[in-house]
């Protein structure tokens, strides 16, 4: 780790599919990764710390029945190791059908699954209520073995649906991110980039606080 200029190198291949690094690097530093890998597509992602969010934690708040997981699948397949976006405009709770956005009031982000991916992918958020920033996290499809079988669990990976909140945790500084939705809409822009070409269902956990 050069800490002047925040650079972090791999310099022998492994057989990792992802690998999440937990470390912190100046903002002003010159933000470089570099792999070395014989994979066909390859992709690195940085988080930004995001302090705007709420301590939800998984500790306090266990896996509440309250929660709502709101599921959305992508309209197209993303061109890999690509940026996708799609609007969030679930049809409702539980996989209900007939329901419309969540009612409105304020909202804490704790983490989401994602399947139908070949492998892996990252996922990022925008909203309104986060000043310009992005947060997000890495995932991984879970119930795809092989995508499992060449994966270090970080706690971010162990923590399917709840990445937010067990960033909170790790870190010991507010990481859900919190937005407002309203009658017109929730205003929440899903980001994905897949290592290959899929179409995404992101099951997202929110849980309302206001």
């Amino acid at each position: 780790m050069d800490t002047a200029n925040g650079y972090e190198e791999i310099t022998t291949a492994g057989v990792e599919g992802i690998k999440h690094f937990w470390d912190n690097l100046p903002s002003k530093a010159q933000r470089l990764i570099s792999m070395k890998t014989a994979a066909v597509n390859t992709m690195a992602y940085q988080i930004d710390n995001y302090g705007g969010g709420q301590v939800v934690s998984i500790k306090k708040y266990g896996r509440p029945s309250l929660n709502g997981w709101y599921s959305q699948t992508f309209a197209g397949a993303l061109t890999a190791i690509t940026w996708g976006t799609q609007v969030w405009n679930p049809p409702g709770a539980g996989g209900s059908t007939g329901a419309s956005n969540p009612p409105p009031g304020k909202y804490a982000l704790l983490g989401a699954k994602v399947h139908q991916l070949t492998n892996y992918a990252v996922l990022r958020f925008q909203h309104a209520n986060f000043g310009g920033l992005y947060p997000g996290f890495p995932v991984l499809d879970q119930s795809k073995a092989s995508a499992r079988a060449v994966v270090e669990l970080d706690d971010i990976f162990q923590s399917d649906g709840y990445q937010f909140a067990a960033m909170s945790e790790i870190l010991g500084i507010p990481c859900c991110p919190t937005f407002n939705i309203t009658a017109q809409g929730t205003g929440l822009t899903i980001w994905c980039a897949a290592i290959t070409a899929d179409t995404p269902i992101v099951n997202l956990n929110v849980v309302k606080i206001g």
